[in-house]
């Protein structure tokens, strides 16, 4: 992210002996005479122009000021001695810089009332034009009242949905209840179930995205449009310059540099497209009765292969005159589900095979 300069703006300072708000620029304060304490800091003011002052200007580029290490004065980055008691800066304390006192607010022609006389005044003064007194910064606006609270009591609406909900949050609860209760029976084999399946691929159209240089070669039907592809510190050709919000920074000098941080948006041609890529043209499927699983047949067309492959096993098995089924994961679990084999299975209230395996 780069860093664009705005321009200048002179802050200002607010007296701690009497209040009075000074321009930055003032060693001194404009009430009582003050000198600026080191630990003063500058301020934003309400509302300022840039400066076109070049004096103040190259004074904010030398450097942050100087307080004299023996009567605390302040002095220009490039003074040797003291302007008020001569003595040697070497011993002096510089200003801090580059903190950021705030967004920078140009001069809209707001007004200010001084509370001394009532007095409107613009945003940029310090003291009254009527009466002298110290102008507090532009008010801020208030805050927006909340919005009243509702009036109490529940509506018959209300009641109802409230009652459903309970009524939905009890049948949940049985229903898991339900799933994780269960019993323990000894069922008899009686007839076993198979599917097997296998994927037939094939060259298929499918659309894709991609940045116009990424696209591959065979693309068509291409539909591009604009966007923004990556960004840069630095200009570059085509790009965008999006900078945010200005803002001031203290400069130590008691004027602030107003800047904004940029940044370059590089755009590029983004499209989409269709294209061939390997897919699943067709499934061809077998099923049957009985341990005897077999693979189906499968007709490859030009082009095409065999894909991927799946297969599902059942054992229906028989307890109390109940039918029971439950999923076999491998080859080896199948070939147990022999007719008349016993099996231990767990059974929640739902009629739900949770858990079987052979009686040995």
């Amino acid at each position: 992210m780069s860093q664009k300069e705005l321009g200048y703006v002179e802050l200002e300072w607010t007296c701690p002996v009497c209040k009075t708000r000074n321009p930055g620029t003032q060693t001194t304060c404009s009430g009582c005479g003050a000198a600026q304490p080191d630990n003063v800091q500058f301020e934003a003011p309400a509302a300022a122009a840039i400066a076109e002052d070049q004096a103040k200007i190259e004074r904010a580029k030398t450097g942050p000021d100087i307080h004299c290490g023996f009567c605390g004065a302040r002095n220009s980055a490039t003074a040797k001695t003291c302007r008020q008691c001569g003595a040697d800066l070497t011993e002096g304390k510089a200003r801090e810089a580059g903190k950021v006192v705030g967004a920078y607010a140009p001069d809209t022609g707001a007004v200010v009332r001084c509370t001394a006389c009532g007095m409107e005044n613009p945003a940029t003064a310090r003291q009254c034009v009527r009466c002298g007194a110290p102008l507090d910064k532009a008010p801020v606006a208030p805050a927006a009242a909340p919005a009243p609270a509702a009036a109490g009591g529940m509506g018959r609406g209300t009641i109802i949905f409230a009652i459903l909900a309970v009524v939905v949050l009890l049948g949940l609860g049985w229903l898991v209840f339900a799933m994780f209760q269960t019993s323990d029976t000894v069922a008899t084999a009686v007839d076993a179930r198979w599917e097997r399946s296998i994927a037939i691929m094939g060259q298929v159209p499918v659309q894709a995205s991609a940045w116009r240089d990424e696209a591959p070669a065979n693309a068509a039907d291409l539909s591009c449009r604009t966007e923004v592809r990556s960004t840069s510190d630095s200009p570059q050709p085509g790009a965008r310059e999006v900078c945010g919000t200005p803002y001031t920074l203290d400069t130590g000098t008691g004027m602030g540099k107003v800047v904004q941080d940029c940044v370059y948006e590089v755009y590029d041609d983004y499209c989409t497209y269709t294209t061939l890529q390997w897919g699943v043209v067709n499934t061809v499927v077998q099923r049957g009765d009985g341990l005897a699983a077999a693979w189906p047949g499968a007709n490859l067309g030009a082009g095409q292969q065999l894909g991927q492959r799946s297969e599902k096993y059942v054992c229906v098995v028989t307890a109390d005159d109940r039918e029971y089924t439950f999923d076999l994961r491998t080859d080896a679990e199948f070939a147990q589900c022999q007719p008349g084999s016993r099996w231990r299975l767990s059974v929640n209230a739902l009629g739900g095979v949770t858990d079987a395996e052979p009686v040995r």
